[in-house]
């Protein structure tokens, strides 16, 4: 079959423009990928359906051309694009996709889902927002504090804060709004509650007032149970006794993050008032998210996604 002038190149002329070798130019060929005609007695590729694949796809790029892949990402997103737009890392997409049933399929090995189905799910769901949702929402959310928030600024559990929330002084005064699926309370509201009663204090707040008795925290039950497991463990071994003010000086608080938009283990603990052991096997178990850094040592969990695990949790017991 005869072809037009400008219509269709050589296998060498498209390896040359991939930036590939002959073996693999012509794997391309025989997979089938696009239309091959014969010309003069040699096989050319049909420029209009190599341009076709190629939008297609993302593994292959051209060495001087656009980029792969338009027609592609016309209908799809890579884990890595929603990634982006939720603001969430890579390995987290996956597992959001896998546990809302939202099918994937696969382009050069790499999972990618259908740009409707993704619509579909968000609008459906309150739990992740887009970054451009957060941003408008921003304003609302600078004037206000989620219950997590409460929580980590008067130095009790969430379950102390869902608490204050039933009382029914509380509920004429604080002023409940809800974001993307999730109760804040705005700063003035709160601010109003806090100036009219001393039952709850700010740590900062406590030495001006004497007599007030905080409840011991969680961070302080976890320290209190290691320096016991400390103290027995010494006694066992003949050591000497533990010097109480000494090891509380060198174990002042957990291990804390260095990046605020994720929380160690032990920082999680405190904030779900659960053992590190439980935080370990929601971990393990896949119902938060995390990234292992070092198996069943050291591990950093999404501050916001464990949040609204907590939050979805309380509100169904």
């Amino acid at each position: 079959m005869e072809t037009g002038a400008g219509t269709t190149i050589s296998v060498r002329e498209m390896g040359r423009r991939l930036g590939i070798k002959k073996v693999e130019s012509y794997w391309l060929v025989h997979k089938g990928y696009f239309k091959i005609v014969q010309a003069a007695g040699r096989m050319r590729v049909d420029l209009e359906s190599f341009e076709y694949w190629y939008a297609g796809q993302v593994k292959y790029h051209k060495v001087n051309g656009d980029p792969p892949g338009e027609r592609l990402k016309s209908y799809s997103y890579s884990a890595a694009e929603i990634g982006k737009i939720l603001g969430i890392c890579e390995s987290h997409v996956h597992a959001v996709m896998r546990k809302a049933g939202v099918e994937s399929f696969l382009v050069d090995y790499w999972k990618r889902f259908r740009k409707e189905d993704f619509d579909r799910w968000y609008q459906n769901q309150s739990r992740y927002r887009t970054v451009e949702d957060r941003k408008r929402d921003e304003v609302i959310e600078n004037a206000s504090l989620s219950l997590p928030d409460i929580a980590r600024l008067l130095d009790i559990t969430r379950q102390e804060v869902y608490g204050i929330l039933k009382e029914e002084a509380v509920q004429g005064m604080w002023d409940v709004i809800e974001i993307a699926g999730k109760k804040r309370v705005t700063r003035d509201s709160f601010d109003a509650w806090y100036n009219g009663q001393s039952k709850y204090l700010k740590p900062a707040d406590r030495a001006a007032h004497p007599g007030y008795q905080p409840k011991p925290s969680y961070a302080d039950q976890l320290r209190k149970d290691a320096m016991d497991r400390q103290r027995k463990k010494r006694k066992r071994l003949g050591l000497a006794p533990l010097n109480r003010e000494e090891w509380l000086r060198e174990h002042p608080l957990p291990y804390e993050s260095r990046n605020d938009a994720y929380l160690t283990i032990e920082q999680a603990a405190i904030l779900a008032n659960k053992s590190e052991k439980t935080i370990s096997r929601w971990i393990k178990e896949k119902r938060i998210p995390a990234i292992v850094l070092v198996p069943f040592e050291k591990s950093r969990i999404e501050r916001a996604g464990f949040e609204s695990y907590i939050e979805e949790k309380e509100r169904k017991q």
